[in-house]
């Protein structure tokens, strides 16, 4: 009878672990990349910085480098704006840059904070009507390549201390 109930209970241990392994269940999911020409975001070699000139340090409206290149307000007479050139795979990408840039004195350690304004095309004489740029925006390369200009705008200046006011502009490309 041991030898019965022995039995019994082994059979019932091999069933259950039967029946345990077959409510496992497996899948399968599918792995994939696509491999893209290496992204490059250059700073133009003429047009490398953004410069507003020589501003009055009582200038009595806001100080405007226009990207597109056409309509300055209150600059200086020698202006520039940046320009990056980009390379890579003709496809979508996403643009990020600081929302504002502080720009001070280094006698002083007197503020003034820039907001940049950026806007791109495919080519480089489309800068006058090359389109806004949103921060975190997304812009198409054709060919291979796209264009960003980047000017800003600095507040009136009411008894600003008079300096010479330096920043940096950060910018970064990806694939999406």
């Amino acid at each position: 009878m041991k030898t019965i109930f022995k039995s019994v209970l082994t059979l019932g241990l091999v069933a259950g672990m039967t029946f345990a392994a077959n409510a496992q269940k497996t899948t399968t999911a599918p792995a994939s990349a696509t491999i893209l020409a290496d992204l490059t975001i250059v700073l133009d070699a003429n047009q490398n910085e953004i410069a507003f000139g020589n501003v009055s340090a009582n200038t009595p409206a806001a100080v405007v480098l226009d990207a597109n290149g056409v309509n300055n307000d209150n600059t200086g007479t020698v202006t520039n704006v940046a320009r990056f050139n980009l390379g890579g795979a003709s496809t979508a990408i996403s643009v990020y840059y600081d929302a504002t840039v502080d720009l001070t004195d280094a006698v002083s350690s007197e503020v003034i904070v820039m907001t940049p304004e950026v806007v791109g095309a495919a080519t480089v004489a489309a800068q006058g009507t090359a389109a806004a740029i949103a921060n975190a925006g997304t812009v198409s390369l054709v060919s291979g390549a796209f264009h960003i200009w980047v000017g800003g705008t600095l507040p009136t200046m009411v008894n600003q201390t008079p300096g010479s006011y330096t920043g940096t502009f950060n910018i970064s490309v990806e694939y999406n």
